[in-house]
């Protein structure tokens, strides 16, 4: 299984044409968890992997964020975003980061433009607000079409949608905060009676140092 997630996890392109082009709407998300007392192990050779990539000229962003809110309290989630569904290829992550860590999930998701408001999310702000829907089976059209309803002139948010790795139906929103503190105030929107079986509120904290921008 963990040699499964491994290969899962270690998807990079080198092509030489960015992936991050207009229309692409892909994202790979994958939570690892540091094994007991090898936290500092796992930054370090996390931090090593990312040199590789700058090595490699990897013309892709990769987010990295620690869980500092919800159920996942102190594990690590890494992405990259906005690719064609083709573009995720081989890599890596077995010298630098599977000695000290165990890859728990991982997911494909399409970013779903008609649900969301604002420029794509994530970026670099100071914290994330991650909040997963579990949609009824069946309910995905009519809370698609729910939200792109009540979102009004709602801030900026983007959606994601489960495509595959992971329990389906399921949705994710992503809205930037500024600070620890602000996260109170924000709250779970679209609770959608009927359509929703499960809400789970989480808060990220950007790890710039666990982060790749090219």
């Amino acid at each position: 299984m963990l040699k499964t997630l491994v290969a899962m996890f270690a998807l990079v392109t080198l092509s030489p044409v960015c992936a991050q082009q207009t229309g692409a709407s892909y994202a790979r998300m994958v939570v690892i968890v540091p094994r007991q007392g090898q936290a500092e192990a796992f930054e370090k050779g996390y931090e090593r992997h990312l040199q590789w990539h700058r090595g490699a000229h990897d013309p892709w962003t990769w987010y990295g964020w620690t869980f500092v809110l919800g159920n996942r309290i102190n594990r690590f989630m890494d992405g990259t975003f906005g690719h064609a569904a083709a573009d995720f290829d081989a890599a890596d992550n077995n010298v630098n980061v599977t000695p000290y860590a165990d890859f728990v999930s991982h997911g494909i998701y399409q970013r779903m433009d008609a649900m969301g408001t604002g420029d794509p999310l994530p970026d670099a702000s100071p914290f994330l607000s991650v909040t997963t829907y579990h949609i009824r089976p069946g309910q995905e059209a009519a809370f698609e079409q729910a939200v792109a309803r009540e979102r009004g002139a709602a801030p900026r948010q983007t959606w994601y949608r489960l495509q595959a790795g992971g329990e389906a139906p399921q949705y994710v929103l992503m809205r930037a905060v500024a600070s620890f503190g602000a996260a109170a105030t924000l709250g779970t929107p679209y609770t959608l009676s009927g359509l929703v079986d499960r809400v789970d509120n989480e808060l990220l904290r950007y790890r710039p140092n666990l982060s790749y921008r090219p």
